[in-house]
C-alpha cells in the first residue's frame, strides 16, 4: 500500500474525530449536534472505503481484512454504525432521542437522582428545577449549598442503551486498532494520532454533558476542564523562590506519603514568598505529578460539584493519587460558628491546607497556620509548624475513594457520629 494512500486513510480518520469533537462541543445545541453527528457517522464509512479501494497494494489484504469484518459483524456497536450510515444515506436522518436525568449535589457524596427521562417532559432546565420536591428544597443544606446537576444524553432508537458519542468513540478506536495493525504489518512508524490511541477529547466527563443550576437562586454554575501544555522557566522560578524551591526532589520519592511531604514543603515556600496560594488539584500517577489543575472556586456549593467532577476525571485518566492544596479558613473550639463552617466564624484564622488520597485507600492532611503582617495584611509574616494527620476521615476526599472503590465505611460512620456530637454541643440556633 502506498504511503499516500495510508496518509489519506489517516486523514479521513482525523476528519471523523473532528466531527466527533464538534458534536461534543454542541451537545446542548440539537440542530448543530445532529449535523456534526451525521458527519461523523458518514465520514467513518469513508475510512474503510479508502482502505478497501487500495487493497491491491497490500499483500493478503482480503484474508487480513476479513478477520476484522468477522469481528465487527459480532459487535453490536459496529453493526449499528454500519446501519446508521445506511439510514442517513437512505432516509437522511437518524431516529435520535434526547434524554435527561438530574441529581442534587449538596455534599461530597450521595444525594437523590432520577432515572433517564425524555427531554420532552421538561421545557427548560428551570422547569426541572421547579420540579424538585419540596422535601429536598426545604433542607437548609440543600437550599443554601445545593446544585441541581442535569445530565443530557443522545441515543439512537436502534442502540438505546448506549450514548451515541460513546458508540462512535468505540468505532473510532476499532479503526485505530485496525490501522495500527496495518502500520505494523507494513513496517511503517506509527503517527502520533494512532500511538496515543484514545484522544483526550474522546474521554468526555459528565461536566461536558451537563448543566449545573444553583438551587438557591437558579443561576447556572459548573466547570469545564481545558487542557493546556505549559513550559516551566526553571531559572525564573529559582530566582523568585530560591534554591530551596526544588521540585527535583520529587524524582527521588519512594511512596505517596513522601511525595506529599515534598509538595507541601514547596507550597510553604510559595506561600511565604507570594503571600497567597491558589487552589490546585494535582492528579498523581505512579508517583508522578500527572495533571496540575487550577481549581479556584467561588463557594461551598461549587466545591461539592468540583470534587465530584475531579474524582470522575481521576478515574478517566487512570490517576492513582490526588492532592488538593490551597488556603482555607479555620476555627476551633468555642470559635466554631453555629453553621459548623469556619468561613462563618467571627474569630476565624487562615491556614495553608492540603488534602491527599491514594487509590490504596490511605489519606493524608497537612495544615500550617498563616500569620499575616499587621499593617500589610496581604503579606505573610510567617507560617506555623506543619501539622499532619493520616488517621481520620476526610470528607473532601470521599468522591475519589468512591471512584477508586476504597471508601472506608467504618471511618465514615465514625466521622459522621463525631460531627453529630459536635453539632449537638453548639447553640440551639445551629439547628437552623
Amino acid at each position: 500500500m502506498s504511503t499516500e494512500a495510508l496518509t489519506n486513510v489517516i486523514n479521513r480518520l482525523d476528519h471523523m474525530k473532528r466531527y466527533w469533537e464538534e458534536a461534543n462541543s454542541d451537545y446542548f445545541k440539537p440542530d448543530r449536534f445532529l449535523i456534526a453527528l451525521q458527519g461523523c457517522i458518514t465520514t467513518s464509512r469513508t475510512v474503510t472505503f479508502i482502505l478497501q479501494s487500495n487493497k491491491a497494494s497490500f499483500p493478503d489484504f482480503e484474508k487480513w481484512y476479513a478477520t476484522y469484518q468477522e469481528k465487527w459483524s459480532q459487535d453490536p456497536i459496529m453493526a449499528w454504525a454500519r446501519d446508521a450510515r445506511n439510514a442517513i444515506e437512505k432516509r437522511g436522518d437518524l431516529e435520535t432521542l434526547s434524554q435527561v436525568k438530574s441529581r442534587i449535589v449538596a455534599s461530597y457524596m450521595g444525594g437523590p437522582e432520577t432515572e433517564w427521562l425524555s427531554q420532552d417532559l421538561f421545557s427548560s432546565p428551570i422547569a426541572m428545577l421547579l420540579k424538585v420536591p419540596s422535601k429536598f428544597r426545604n433542607i437548609p443544606q440543600v437550599r443554601e449549598h445545593g446544585t441541581l446537576v442535569i445530565e443530557r444524553r443522545w441515543i439512537d432508537k436502534q442502540l438505546p442503551e448506549t450514548e451515541v458519542l460513546e458508540a462512535l468513540t468505540h468505532v473510532y478506536l476499532e479503526f485505530v486498532d485496525l490501522l495500527t495493525d496495518l502500520h505494523h504489518r507494513l513496517g511503517v512508524e506509527l503517527p502520533r494520532m494512532l500511538a496515543d490511541r484514545v484522544p483526550l477529547s474522546m474521554r468526555p466527563l459528565i461536566m461536558d454533558r451537563a448543566i449545573y443550576i444553583s438551587i438557591k437562586d437558579g443561576s447556572e454554575a459548573g466547570f469545564r476542564f481545558h487542557y493546556k501544555e505549559q513550559e516551566v522557566d526553571t531559572r525564573a522560578l529559582r530566582k523568585r523562590y530560591g534554591r530551596d524551591a526544588n521540585w527535583e526532589k520529587l524524582s527521588s520519592v519512594g511512596n505517596f506519603k513522601e511525595l506529599c511531604d515534598v509538595v507541601f514543603a514547596q507550597a510553604r515556600i510559595l506561600m511565604l514568598r507570594d503571600g497567597y496560594h491558589h487552589s490546585f488539584a494535582i492528579m498523581v500517577s505512579k508517583l508522578r505529578l500527572w495533571r496540575v489543575i487550577g481549581i479556584d472556586h467561588p463557594d461551598r456549593a461549587s466545591r461539592y460539584v468540583l470534587m465530584r467532577d475531579l474524582a470522575e476525571l481521576a478515574k478517566v485518566i487512570d490517576a492513582d493519587g490526588i492532592i488538593v492544596i490551597g488556603e482555607a479558613w479555620t476555627a476551633r473550639g468555642k470559635d466554631v460558628p453555629p453553621s459548623g463552617y469556619a468561613v462563618d466564624a467571627q474569630n476565624r484564622g487562615e491556614a495553608l491546607t492540603m488534602h491527599a488520597a491514594e487509590a490504596a485507600g490511605q489519606t493524608y492532611s497537612y495544615n500550617a497556620a498563616i500569620i499575616r503582617k499587621k499593617k500589610k495584611k496581604h503579606k505573610v509574616k510567617a507560617l506555623g509548624p506543619t501539622e499532619q494527620r493520616q488517621d481520620g476521615f476526610q470528607f473532601i476526599m470521599a468522591p475519589f475513594q468512591i471512584a477508586w472503590g476504597c471508601l472506608d465505611h467504618e471511618k465514615l460512620k465514625k466521622a459522621e457520629d463525631d460531627i453529630d456530637r459536635i453539632m449537638a454541643k453548639l447553640p440551639e440556633e445551629a439547628a437552623e
